[in-house]
This record gives C-alpha cells, sequence and structure tokens, in this order.
C-alpha cells in the first residue's frame, strides 16, 4: 500500500502542481455566494480553466474591480489564500487571475485561417536546419524556408538561413509588430533574439507555397498565437534515446560533431535543451507529429508525405 508520501504519488501531485501553474482560458464560470466552512465569507467566481497543455482545472478566478470575466478570457496563475482551517494554518492554493486577451472563438479561427507552415520544433542539434533544408531543395515546388530574424553574430555554418540585425533594431522591429513571433535564447555571451516577420511568411503564402519555419517553443507559440492554432502543421523532432539523459548525450555529441559552437555555448544550449525536452511533455497539444531523428531519410520521407497532403489540400 502506498503512503501519502511514496514517490509516486508526490510525483504525481508536482506534475499536477506545475500543470497548474500554466497559462489557461476560460470555458465556464459561477460565483458562490454560500462558501464552505473555512473559506472566505464573501461571494467568489469559480471557472473551469483549459490549460495551455489541454487539461481542465476548476479554480477561483481573481478578479479586479470593474473587470468582468467571459468565456474565452486568457488567464493567468496566481498564489493565494484558500482559508485558514480550525488550527489557524492559512492554506494556499492557485488561482488564475484575468488578463486583457481574450482567445478568439473557433469559428473566428476558421474565418482568419490564412494558410498552412509547416513548424520544425526540437532541442538545438536534433536536426532541424539540415531537415528544413532537404525538406526544402526536396521540394522546392511546394515549400520554401523563412529566415530567421536573429540579432546574435553570423557564424561559420550559417547558410542563408538567417537575417542578422542589431538589438536595437530587433527591438524596433518588434515594437512595429513587424515581427509577430520572438524569443529570447539564455546566453552569458551573447544577445540571442530570433523572429519571424508576417511579411515574410505571406510572400511564400503568394508563391503558393508552404513557407517551413524552425522553431523552439516560445516561437511555436507565438505563431500559433498569430495566425491560429490550425494553421501550424507542427512537427516535433526528438534525438533517438529511451531516456532523457540518453537523448542530451545525443545532443551533446551531435552539437561536437558539427563544431560551430565553443564548449561555453554548447553547455548553455544543453541546458535550453531542457527546458525543451520538458515543454514536449507539457504541450502536447501544439503538436501533430512527433518524430525520433534517427534515420535522417526516414524524417525527411515522413515529412514529405505531410507537405504533400497539404499541397493537395
Amino acid at each position: 500500500m502506498r503512503t501519502p508520501d511514496s514517490p509516486s504519488i508526490i510525483a504525481r501531485a508536482q506534475a499536477k502542481r506545475r500543470d497548474q501553474l500554466l497559462e489557461g482560458t476560460i470555458l465556464s464560470f459561477t460565483t458562490v455566494t454560500h462558501p464552505p466552512k473555512g473559506f472566505p465569507e464573501k461571494p467568489r467566481t469559480i471557472g473551469l480553466i483549459e490549460l495551455t497543455n489541454g487539461k481542465h482545472v476548476l479554480a477561483p478566478l481573481l478578479i479586479k474591480e470593474g473587470a468582468t470575466p467571459a468565456i474565452g478570457h486568457i488567464v493567468l496563475p496566481r498564489m493565494m489564500l484558500s482559508r485558514v482551517n480550525e488550527q489557524g494554518l492559512r492554506i494556499y492554493n492557485v488561482a488564475y487571475e484575468l488578463t486583457e486577451r481574450v482567445r478568439m472563438p473557433e469559428e473566428a479561427e476558421r474565418q482568419k485561417f490564412p494558410g498552412y507552415i509547416l513548424a520544425l520544433t526540437g532541442p538545438s542539434g536534433v536536426g532541424k536546419t539540415t531537415i528544413s533544408k532537404i525538406l526544402t531543395h526536396m521540394l522546392c515546388d511546394f515549400t520554401a524556408g523563412v529566415p530567421i530574424v536573429t540579432s546574435r553574430e553570423k557564424k561559420e555554418g550559417d547558410d542563408n538561413e538567417y537575417q542578422y540585425v542589431s538589438v536595437k533594431e530587433f527591438e524596433r522591429l518588434r515594437r512595429s509588430g513587424d515581427i509577430v513571433s520572438w524569443t529570447r535564447i539564455p546566453s552569458d555571451t551573447e544577445d540571442r533574439f530570433y523572429g519571424y516577420r508576417a511579411s515574410d511568411i505571406a510572400s511564400i503564402w503568394k508563391e503558393g507555397k508552404i513557407p517551413v519555419v524552425i522553431t523552439e517553443m516560445h516561437l511555436l507559440q507565438g505563431l500559433a498565437t498569430h495566425f491560429g492554432r490550425r494553421s501550424i502543421l507542427s512537427c516535433g523532432l526528438l534525438p533517438p534515446g529511451h531516456s532523457k539523459r540518453a537523448m542530451l548525450s545525443q545532443l551533446l555529441h551531435r552539437m561536437r560533431t558539427r563544431g560551430r559552437e565553443t564548449e561555453e555555448q554548447m553547455q548553455e544550449r544543453l541546458t535550453n535543451a531542457k527546458a525543451d525536452l520538458r515543454f514536449f511533455d507539457e504541450s502536447r497539444d501544439l503538436f501533430d507529429h512527433i518524430l525520433v531523428n534517427e534515420d535522417l531519410d526516414d524524417v525527411v520521407q515522413t515529412l514529405k508525405g505531410h507537405v504533400l497532403a497539404l499541397a493537395n489540400v
């Protein structure tokens, strides 16, 4: 029999708490005017929240004076005092605070659908750039790569996949709305901002082709928010390995083999890769397909099938 503090129960509780600390969307809500004994006497509004990983939770809503909750409102997690028990112990729980953003209804999402984008997401060293180049060369009549706007310095091995700008220019493009999805990759050695311009993607659509983008978690979420989740054919790429430790070892080996980064930069990328692997576990709803890049040709042929299916649509 498992005790309340057994490792498996603790692990499930920790996973549940991590889930609760994600952004969410209000699906429905109600106001409780007569709370149970031990809870604050004032009425409280309880919402059914869909988290970004697809899970649902019931939780209190934090509503500022003058604000009104609505279905589709995006909410952010906050810790709040839940109740005081008979021993005087203050118990805190997760509540959700309203933002000014509202998730677009499904019908509006369908109406604004601009076209498909093929997104290749995965940790550094998994092969995103190699696969993108092979795919866009093989299917040049159907696809085109989207240049990544970046503030990092040009490196040996870069091959026309980047547009290099200063940090100041990147900020200007972001504030003006030219860059619609962006991220900053943590680094102690340089300011590394990356992003995509909506105009670069739109120009590929005008050619009748499918834009191919290379992303990580924030870039993928930004594209899905701006263009609509339905627009993204989202393919996650993972290194081979039966454990995260084995996957990270594969990534480190590949980075050392290609010889583009210093040892310090590789360790930074490995730290970022750990967060990317967690993202795969926590946000499966953002991926249509997850592929293990053990055999490059198999991965390319699989993606080729998806692209030709979209081209026929």
